[in-house]
């Protein structure tokens, strides 16, 4: 979970679209957008926990993010009990895994590796964050190996849900679901 949910979350804080099979993506952002997205893609879907994942994105930060931009995540694991769908809350775990709020500044640096990718040739990685096209074709995103137990433990349908707060104001809204085996 720990190697999807930030993947997900640096390309969902930056973006939305949706796509075929069980990935989705839904923006939920409302007047004060900060990014316009023109590509999202993930493969394969579902995500591989043995191998490394490929991201297509076409994405334009309309304006600088400032420093004191927050990045507020809620993660749910999907389960089926007795027939029924429950959305099992993720709690925020070592401040950076799970549902957790933090300063997208300090996610940029814990996740500098999966990040960096998405930042234009030349340009300065990290915050602020600057107003320009970012993304790519075909970016190929480590998954770092966590071992069968902990993949058997992972694997599994999630939902996601995240928000960019500029002052206390939502900038950037996503909703994810996501499968990985």
């Amino acid at each position: 979970m720990e190697s999807l949910g930030l993947i997900l979350a640096v390309f969902a804080v930056l973006c939305g679209t949706s796509l075929g099979g069980f990935f989705k993506f839904e923006e939920c952002t409302g007047k004060l957008r900060i990014a316009k997205v023109g590509k999202f893609e993930i493969s394969p879907d579902p995500v591989n926990l043995k191998k490394n994942m490929t991201v297509t994105m076409d994405l334009d930060i309309l304006r600088d993010v400032p420093e004191g931009a927050m990045l507020k995540t809620r993660y749910y694991k999907l389960k089926r009990i007795f027939g029924v769908n429950i959305d099992v809350p993720i709690p925020c775990l070592l401040g950076k895994f799970g549902s957790c709020t933090i300063s997208l500044c300090k996610y940029l640096t814990m996740f500098r590796q999966q990040a960096e990718p998405l930042f234009p040739e030349g340009s300065e990685y990290g915050c602020p964050l600057k107003a320009g096209h970012y993304g790519g074709e075909n970016m190929e995103i480590q998954i770092p190996d966590m071992g069968s137990i902990a993949r058997m433990i992972v694997s599994g349908r999630y939902r996601t849900e995240l928000e960019l707060l500029v002052e206390g104001k939502s900038v950037a809204c996503y909703k994810i679901l996501a499968e990985m085996k």
